[in-house]
């Protein structure tokens, strides 16, 4: 992978959400709706699944250090069964969390989370599987960044003992 696209795609989610921290119009409240925290903590596991396996297959030297990676480093470069479980299930994750959000904004993210896939395990050229990889990877950020909103806090009332 070019070192320009991965700082690309590590940027561009750190631009997302520095802006949600940043900006007051963000996330877009006429569009966004809360999650529950596990819906949000099953779009972290994924992405962060999803970035291990990109990881694993790209910069195999940074994981290799980790102790027990072995399996999984194989596992994911083996490019059978194993490794598309090892993709598919972080996807899934990933989309059930998003499960509640704006319908169009699941389905762009379900469609670059299968582009990714297919690009990866048909053999095709590498330029089109980065091309998906960082489509998946905006659609993503922008949806997380944009829509998901955290539980309300509940306001308890006090009552006088």
């Amino acid at each position: 992978m070019p070192p320009a696209l991965t700082i690309t795609l590590i940027a561009i989610p750190v631009l997302l959400f520095g802006a949600r921290v940043a900006l007051p119009g963000i996330p877009l409240k006429r569009y966004a709706r809360t999650s529950p925290w596990v819906d949000i903590a099953l779009i972290i596991i994924g992405a962060v699944g999803l970035v291990l396996h990109c990881v694993a297959m790209f910069y195999r030297g940074l994981i290799e250090g980790v102790a027990g990676s072995d399996g999984y480093l194989q596992a994911v470069n083996g490019m059978g069964g194993p490794s598309i479980a090892l993709y598919v299930v972080p996807a899934l994750l990933a989309l059930a969390g998003l499960r509640r959000q704006q319908p169009l904004a699941l389905v762009i993210v379900a469609i670059t989370l299968v582009a990714v896939g297919v690009t990866m395990y048909n053999g095709g050229p590498l330029a089109v599987h980065l091309a998906a990889i960082t489509a998946a990877a905006i659609a993503l950020a922008l949806t997380t960044a944009l829509l998901v909103l955290r539980p309300r806090r509940s306001k308890r009332v006090r009552t006088p003992r």
